[in-house]
């Protein structure tokens, strides 16, 4: 596995079909919330907002492409404690009160979540 420095190393390393999902998401994030800062954090695009990575992708797995909603290292998560959000959508994977997934096995699927994911990104990056 490659060692990405920068978000652009990342996307060039990827298949095409891989590149359009992130670029599709990553365009959502940023529209969502311009003032979030892009890195790369465990390998990957993250989003800082106020200091803390709170959005982050994950492609571990070759046939998705997940994104992590989460609150940074600083806080403690409880694996068993309810999330702190509600998610209507039915989107979020929760696997801990501060730490979610959500998973788009296409472009298709992530076009028809758009408005879903907009609420959700906006929901969770008002929570402190």
């Amino acid at each position: 596995m490659n060692k990405y420095l920068t978000v652009e190393e990342f996307i060039t390393d990827l298949s095409d079909e891989r590149q359009q999902q992130v670029q599709a998401l990553r365009a959502l994030i940023k529209t969502t919330h311009p003032e979030l800062t892009e890195h790369i954090k465990w390998n990957a695009p993250s989003y800082v907002l106020d200091g803390e990575d709170r959005i982050t992708f994950n492609m571990h797995y070759p046939d998705r492409t997940m994104i992590l909603i989460h609150m940074g290292a600083t806080r403690k998560e409880n694996k068993k404690a309810d999330p702190i959000m509600k998610d209507e959508t039915g989107l979020v994977e929760w696997n801990s009160d501060i730490r979610g997934t959500v998973s788009f096995s296409s472009l298709d699927e992530i076009a028809n979540s758009q408005a879903d994911l907009t609420k959700i990104l906006n929901a969770w990056l008002l929570l402190k």
